[in-house]
């Protein structure tokens, strides 16, 4: 696993160093939603988004994989798996979850000829993830550092984060729907196709794994 904590750490390095900007631009229109309607209009932001997102879904199947108790027991289907095979299946799994839901937001925004509303509020999530991971990095350095990397403590602040990055990318989501011309309606009935499935299937995976 230490290549995958290497390849992590050039990785994050290569973001700060040469995406910076885009980095920051991402980063803001999550805080400012006049900002965010701005990158919209920048297409050199696809790639460095895609980049990012990336990397925060590889640094949150190696923090899954790495600590001693999100992963045990291993279910069946892992059982016999060295720690990067793990890791590998982790990631592709998170990978195709992401896959499916931009692949019925974009059926969704074709059914209801809005694409461009349905691509932007796809957008606006991986925004958040993005921001999500690049504000728990500080906390898992810190444990890290400390030599606790596998405690409660981590998990504690990985649960906040993800819960503070979700209240906040919900409530754009309402400013987008309002701003669109849609009722709450709409907003609720599009947090429990595209946001609860996919977090009930993840909570499914968990509880099956603890089992």
């Amino acid at each position: 696993m230490d290549y995958i904590v290497l390849g992590l750490i050039v990785w994050y390095c290569f973001i700060l160093f040469f995406i910076r900007t885009p980095l920051t631009l991402l980063l803001t229109g999550c805080l400012r939603y006049n900002i965010s309607i701005e990158n919209e209009e920048q297409v050199n932001l696809r790639f460095s988004r895609v980049f990012m997102f990336l990397f925060v879904i590889t640094l949150a199947s190696f923090f899954i994989v790495s600590h001693d108790t999100l992963l045990s027991p291993l279910p069946h289907f892992l059982l016999g798996m060295s720690k990067p095979m793990v890791f590998l299946c982790i990631m592709v799994f998170f990978i195709v979850l992401i896959l499916v839901r931009t692949f019925f937001t974009k059926i969704i925004g074709w059914t209801i000829d809005s694409s461009a509303f349905m691509n932007f509020l796809n957008r606006t999530a991986y925004d958040f993830c993005i921001l999500t991971g690049f504000v728990f990095i500080p906390f898992l350095i810190l444990f890290f550092a400390l030599g606790n990397p596998s405690g409660n403590g981590v998990i504690i602040a990985a649960v906040a984060t993800a819960a503070a990055g979700y209240l906040v990318y919900a409530y754009r989501c309402i400013r987008i729907f309002l701003s669109a011309g849609f009722s709450l309606f709409f907003w609720i009935l599009y947090l429990c196709i595209f946001e609860m499935i996919p977090l009930g299937v993840l909570i499914h995976f968990v509880a099956g794994i603890q089992t």
